[in-house]
């Protein structure tokens, strides 16, 4: 038997610890002395400890760790609950990559250094079929699942009608005043040619040209787009220009293709400040 203090010492924890194991009934000593009150420990509880640190490790609460230790789930649940945490985890690196990469660009554009091409050009009229729907903010958690769905409605619309369409799509984001002011109105777009008109599931309307916008090249995930828009947005600031019109995203390669390997032509129209 191992006096409380042994016991921590090889299990490389603090008596406190294994005192709160024990009132929760996580790991109860083997033997507590009736008079003194003295716990003590068998070596075969080093196992069930060693078992808690791991559990704990992989980012189990404790009462989940005491249902793991005491067989209280199945071998099927506790896959699912590894598969949890294994999904909170990448979900957690992904969020704190993207934290890295604005941090990068930001520590570049302090330094002078732009991390994208910028071209300022003049951007055609063009006719398009769309709709429309409302997203609860910006930033690919709100906006891909809203405007996944609307090209393959509008797809399937066109297709139903028998127009040709694409291959590249445009989105258009607009702010909504609802209130608490989060709102974005999400356009999805197909180009179209001069003889198709507005029908069922679809607008068509024609796009203004614009004589001068700011534009920058995404490549990859939509995941990682909100860094390219952020870098324009620096640029265009430091460059002397000012926004004027809604932005759009001109979607050069994307679907059926991977989204590592779309190529999306980011368009903010601009003009320049008079104090530049």
């Amino acid at each position: 038997m191992f006096s409380i203090g042994e016991f921590a010492s090889i299990g490389r924890v603090s008596v406190r610890m294994l005192r709160h194991y024990d009132e929760i009934g996580l790991l109860t000593p083997a033997r507590v002395d009736p008079i003194t009150g003295y716990r003590s420990y068998d070596g075969s509880q080093f196992e069930v400890l060693g078992r808690i640190l791991m559990f704990k490790d992989l980012g189990f609460r404790l009462d989940e760790v005491t249902q793991v230790v005491h067989a209280e789930v199945s071998d099927g649940r506790l896959r699912e609950m590894l598969e949890a945490k294994r999904d909170d985890v990448a979900r957690r690196l992904d969020l704190d990559a993207a934290r890295l990469r604005r941090i990068d660009a930001r520590l570049s554009h302090t330094e002078g250094i732009s991390m994208i091409t910028v071209d300022t050009k003049s951007l055609p009229a063009t006719r398009v079929a769309a709709v429309t729907e409302t997203a609860a903010g910006y930033g690919p958690q709100n906006i891909g699942p809203v405007i996944g769905p609307m090209y393959a409605q509008l797809a399937q619309s066109l297709g139903r009608h028998g127009v040709d369409f694409g291959p590249s799509s445009i989105a258009m984001y607009e702010a909504v005043d609802d209130g608490d002011g989060t709102g974005i109105t999400v356009h999805a777009a197909f180009e179209v040619g001069p003889t198709v008109t507005t029908a069922e599931g679809y607008e068509v309307r024609e796009l203004p040209p614009v004589d001068l916008a700011a534009t920058t090249v995404h490549h990859g995930s939509m995941a990682t787009i909100g860094e390219t828009w952020e870098q324009l947005m620096a640029w265009i600031e430091t460059n002397g220009y000012e926004l004027s019109g809604v932005c759009r995203e001109f979607y050069l390669v994307s679907e059926p293709q991977p989204q590592e390997n779309w190529v999306t032509e980011l368009q903010q129209p601009v003009v320049r400040r008079q104090d530049a």
